[in-house]
C-alpha cells in the first residue's frame, strides 16, 4: 500500500453501501490511461478476489449468507461506471467508489481512481469535468486531503485556489478544510482566521469546543509580534481578543506568568467563545521550578559572550516578577563544569541552563547530568546526549533550512549563489544544498575579498560571457557596437551566506549587473552591528524576532541592559530563551507544544535538539520590515 496516502483519511460525505456484485467475482482487471507531462501513462491494478460453490444436496441445510466483500462490491462499480457510455454515469459511479475506497484504506487504488476521473480524451470532458458543481466540490475535497497526506504544498496551493463548495454544508465543511490545509502549509494565521470566522457562526458546544482547541493550537505557533499585527488588522472583536489572548499568553515566559494572562483575559472576555469553550491546554500548567542554574563563562575570552547571555536571562527573570524563584549564576571560566554542576545540584537547582561553548558542552553531556539540562550550545553529531539534555543554539543551519524553505514557497526554481570562506557560510551552504529541493543553483560565486565581489557577481551572473560575445561581433564586422551587456535570463532569485560588510558591496554589484530586479535572500549575517539599512533596500531577510520587535521585555530592558541590542543581542535573545524554555519544560517535552521565543518559534525534535522557524523581514525605506507587513 502506498506511504503517501494513509489509512482512515476521512471525508465528508457517507454513501450507502452499493450494491451489484457477484459472488462469483474471482479476478478482475481495471484499466485507465493517464496523462501526466503530455503522455498517457497506463496505470493498471489487479483485484484478486476468489470465491467457491461447492453443490450441496437437496436435504442439506441452506448456507449461512454472507455479506458480500466490501472490496468486490467497489469492484463491482468500477466495472459498471467503465462499461457506462455516458461520461456523468461514469463520472458519478466512479465518485462512488472513490469514497467508499477511501473509507476501506485502499492508498494506491484511490490515486489510481483519481487519476482517471482526471485523465483526459480528445474531444471529450474529463470524468471530473462531468460531475456536477456538488459533485465537484467532492472530488476536489478528496484531492485536497490527498494531498495533504502526501506533503505536496504547490497541489495543495492549486486546490485551494479552485474549491468551489455548493451550499452552506458544503461552505462549512470548505472552511475547516481549508483551515487544515493552511496549517499543513504552514500559514497558521490564515487557518486561526479562517476557524475564527467559522466560530462565529456555530452554536453546537461540542463543535465550539473542537473550534476553539484548533484556533489555540495555530495562534500558539505564531510569534507575538505577528499576533499583535493580526490583532490590529482584526475585522471584529471577537478575532481581536483571540489574537490578543495568544500575543499576551506568548509572551510570557514562565507558567505563572501564562495562567495570570490568561485569567486576566477571561475575566475582561467573560462572553468570549475561548472563555465560554477554553482550549484544554489552558487547563494544563505545571509548577515553575523553584531554582534555576546558568552556567556561562562571565569572564576570559568568552565573557563578553557569557554577559549577553546572562542580561538576557536576568531580564526575562526580572521581567516575570523575580519573587518566586531563586536564580544562581556559576562562571564555567574560572571553575570546570564538573564543579558548576555539582555546586548547583547541591544548593538546589531544579534546572540547568548552560554550559555554552561547544567544549563545555561536550564536558557536560559527559557526566551524565541526572538534573534536566538546557545546554547552549550543541554535541557534535557523533557524540551520544544523556536523555536529560536538550540543546539548545543559534545554529546558522536553522537559517539556511529557513532559507530552503522560503525559495520551496515561492517557488523559485533556479537560483545563484554566494558564499565566504567563513566556517560558518560553508556549513550555511552544506545544509541549504541538502535541502534545496526541485532548486537548481545554477551559478556560484565565493567572496575572498570585498575588491572582487563585482567581477565575481559579473561572471556569476554570465555578464563577461556576454560582453565577449559583443566583441567577437565587433571584430567581425570591424566596427564598434553600441551595446549594454546583459545578465543570465534563467535566474530567479540570489542566495547570499555572507556578512554584513560583504552585504553592502553585493548590493550595488548587482544593480551594476542589471540584477537589481531579482529577490535577494540572505541570513541573520547581513544586519549584525551597525549597518546602514537603506544601502540594503529590498533584500530579505531571515531573523529572529527578537530583532524585529522585542515586545513589552524589549521595552524594559533596551537602557537596562544596552546587550539587548547591537552585535550581542542574538545572544542576549538565547539568554532571554533560556530562561523561558527552564521554565515552560513540561510544555516542550511532555506536551510536545511549540513556543513562540525570541529566537524564534522553538520546538523539541526527536534528537533532543530544539529546532527554530525564524521569521521573514525585508528591508524597506530604510528599515527592517516583517513580511506580514511588508506585504500589506
Amino acid at each position: 500500500m502506498s506511504a503517501r496516502f494513509p489509512i482512515g483519511v476521512a471525508t465528508m460525505y457517507n454513501r450507502a453501501s452499493l450494491a451489484g456484485a457477484s459472488e462469483a467475482d474471482s479476478v478482475s482487471l481495471f484499466m485507465c490511461k493517464i496523462p501526466r507531462t503530455g503522455c498517457l501513462l497506463a496505470l493498471v491494478a489487479i483485484f484478486a478476489m476468489s470465491g467457491c460453490k461447492s453443490t450441496t444436496e437437496q436435504s442439506a441445510p441452506a448456507p449461512e449468507r454472507t455479506a458480500p466483500n466490501p472490496t468486490s462490491v467497489v469492484e463491482a462499480n468500477l466495472r459498471q461506471a467503465e462499461g457506462t457510455r455516458e461520461n456523468v454515469q461514469q463520472a458519478r459511479g466512479y465518485l462512488q467508489s472513490l469514497e467508499r475506497l477511501l473509507e476501506l484504506g485502499e492508498a494506491e487504488r484511490v490515486e489510481q481512481a483519481v487519476q482517471r476521473m482526471l485523465a483526459e480524451k480528445p474531444g471529450e470532458l474529463t470524468l471530473a469535468e462531468a460531475l456536477d458543481p456538488v459533485s465537484r466540490y467532492q472530488f476536489d475535497a478528496i484531492r485536497l486531503d490527498i494531498a495533504m497526506a502526501a506533503g505536496n504544498k504547490p497541489e495543495i496551493h492549486r486546490l485551494l485556489a479552485t474549491l468551489d463548495p455548493q451550499g452552506g454544508e458544503q461552505t462549512r465543511h470548505s472552511m475547516t478544510l481549508r483551515a487544515r490545509a493552511l496549517s499543513a502549509i504552514g500559514d497558521v494565521a490564515e487557518s486561526a482566521r479562517v476557524l475564527i470566522a467559522l466560530a462565529d457562526t456555530t452554536t453546537d458546544p461540542a463543535a465550539l469546543g473542537g473550534l476553539s482547541a484548533a484556533i489555540w493550537r495555530n495562534l500558539t505557533q505564531l510569534p507575538a509580534l505577528e499576533l499583535r499585527s493580526q490583532a490590529e488588522a482584526a475585522s471584529t472583536p471577537t478575532a481581536r481578543a483571540w489574537w490578543m489572548l495568544a500575543s499576551h499568553f506568548n509572551e510570557a515566559v514562565t507558567s505563572r506568568g501564562q495562567i495570570n494572562q490568561w485569567q486576566r483575559w477571561r475575566n475582561r472576555h467573560p462572553d468570549h467563545p475561548a472563555a465560554r469553550h477554553p482550549p484544554p491546554s489552558l487547563g494544563r500548567f505545571t509548577r515553575d521550578p523553584g531554582q534555576l542554574a546558568l552556567l556561562v563563562p562571565v569572564t576570559g575570552d568568552f565573557g563578553a559572550a557569557g554577559e549577553a547571555v546572562r542580561d538576557g536571562f536576568l531580564a526575562a527573570y526580572l521581567h516575570a516578577g523575580g519573587n518566586s524563584q531563586r536564580v544562581a549564576i556559576y562562571d564555567t571560566n574560572t571553575m570546570s563544569v564538573r564543579a558548576a554542576y555539582d555546586l548547583a545540584r547541591q544548593q538546589g537547582a531544579e534546572v540547568i541552563v548552560g554550559p555554552l561553548q561547544r567544549e563545555a558542552v561536550t564536558a557536560f553531556a559527559a557526566l551524565s547530568p541526572t538534573l534536566p539540562a538546557i545546554v547552549l550550545n550543541h554535541l557534535d553529531p557523533d557524540t551520544a546526549a544523556p536523555d536529560t539534555m536538550i540543546q539548545f543554539s543559534l545554529a546558522i543551519e536553522d537559517q539556511a533550512s529557513a532559507i530552503a524553505e522560503a525559495l520551496a514557497e515561492e517557488d523559485i526554481e533556479r537560483i545563484v549563489l554566494f558564499d565566504s570562506p567563513a566556517r560558518w557560510s560553508g556549513r550555511a551552504r552544506a545544509r541549504l544544498e541538502d535541502e534545496l529541493d526541485g532548486v537548481e543553483a545554477v551559478g556560484f560565486g565565493t567572496f575572498h575579498r570585498l575588491a572582487e565581489i563585482t567581477d565575481i557577481v559579473g561572471r556569476a551572473l554570465h555578464i563577461s560571457e556576454s560582453q565577449t560575445r559583443v566583441r567577437e561581433i565587433e571584430s567581425l564586422l570591424g566596427r564598434t557596437l553600441e551595446f549594454a551587456p546583459r545578465r543570465r535570463d534563467d535566474v530567479d532569485a540570489v542566495v547570499a551566506l555572507i556578512d554584513a560588510d560583504e552585504f553592502l558591496s553585493l548590493m550595488p554589484a548587482l544593480d551594476f549587473h542589471f540584477a537589481g530586479d531579482l529577490p535577494v535572500f540572505a541570513p541573520s549575517t547581513a544586519t549584525l552591528g551597525t549597518v546602514d539599512l537603506s544601502r540594503l533596500e529590498g533584500l530579505r531577510i531571515c531573523a529572529m524576532p527578537w530583532t524585529l520587535d522585542a515586545g513589552t521585555l524589549g521595552e524594559t530592558v533596551n537602557n537596562a541592559f544596552p546587550a539587548s541590542r547591537g552585535s550581542y543581542a542574538s545572544l542576549f535573545a538565547l539568554g532571554v530563551d533560556g530562561f523561558r524554555l527552564a521554565n515552560q519544560l513540561d510544555r516542550l517535552t511532555v506536551q510536545r507544544q511549540v513556543i513562540p521565543g525570541s529566537t524564534g518559534v522553538l520546538s523539541l525534535g526527536e534528537d533532543g535538539r530544539i529546532r527554530r522557524s525564524l521569521v521573514w523581514a525585508q528591508v524597506i525605506g530604510g528599515r527592517l520590515v516583517p513580511m506580514w507587513d511588508a506585504a500589506n
